[in-house]
């Protein structure tokens, strides 16, 4: 990808779910830039991390923020994993998965277009996944989720390229941050490990900022997980024929992580 602008300290930049994991990381190299920081979250935390609480299920809320910062790059980073198979997932999860995932990312968007249409354009990075493209056993909803953000990214960036306004799609593999880190020990939540190492925070948030300086549209990492993502969402069989070698994977996956933990 090749570098439109560089982020520094005439960027003002929002962040949701900031509190840890691939938010705070953001925060980290973003403030290393220079670039002028809101981080965000649904609550305070001990260690300040947290300039504004945001509930980005609430379109108010985020436009609020819009409005008080008027943010020229915004992140919609807040979201939760809502592993389980269907049979079993409880409809009060599935209904938080999709408010924060989908819904979060659609208010956090339209929030941000408001400000920079009048700014004259902008930049806003929304974090997908590798399960934005590939059925994925046990994160059946956090999948559907992924793949709506996929959906609405895409036709977004289309309708608004207008006004000088870039949205970007980050979709990496399982990256090992809190959210998985909280599911070594889930049966369910095996799919995410099935690459047998999982990404580090850092080289994520690396390539969305890499992704925001270029205004490309997409970027998925690892390329060769990507390329295999994208051909179990053309041909959804393939993920049948090779549950058993993935799964398996998976299982040792999370016992090796496990073991970082203690």
């Amino acid at each position: 990808m090749k570098k439109v602008f560089s982020i520094s300290d005439d960027n003002v930049v929002l962040v949701t779910g900031a509190a840890g994991g691939l938010g705070s990381c953001f925060v980290r190299q973003l403030r290393d830039k220079k670039a002028t920081v809101i981080a965000t979250d649904s609550v305070k935390t001990d260690d300040n991390m947290v300039d504004e609480v945001l509930d980005v299920t609430d379109y108010k809320q985020c436009l609020k923020l819009a409005e008080k910062y008027s943010p020229n790059i915004w992140i919609n980073n807040a979201g939760i994993l809502g592993a389980g198979l269907i049979e079993n997932i409880d409809m009060s999860l599935v209904e938080k998965v999709i408010q924060v995932n989908l819904i979060g990312v659609i208010n956090g968007t339209k929030a941000a277009i408001e400000v920079m249409k009048k700014k004259g354009g902008g930049s806003i990075l929304n974090i997908g996944s590798l399960a934005s493209y590939s059925p994925t056993y046990g994160i059946g909803i956090y999948s559907a989720s992924k793949f709506g953000v996929r959906g609405f990214t895409h036709t977004t960036a289309q309708e608004v390229k207008k006004h000088n306004i870039f949205l970007s799609l980050l979709c990496p593999d399982g990256v090992w941050t809190p959210m998985l880190q909280a599911e070594v020990n889930n049966a369910d939540a095996k799919m995410p490990f099935s690459s047998g190492k999982l990404l580090e925070p850092e080289i994520v948030v690396k390539a969305g900022i890499e992704l925001i300086e270029s205004k490309s549209l997409t970027k998925s990492l690892p390329l060769y997980r990507a390329l295999l993502a994208r051909l179990s969402g053309e041909v959804p069989n393939l993920v049948s024929n090779l549950a058993k070698m993935t799964s398996d994977i998976g299982s040792k996956t999370q016992a090796k992580y496990k073991n970082y933990l203690n």
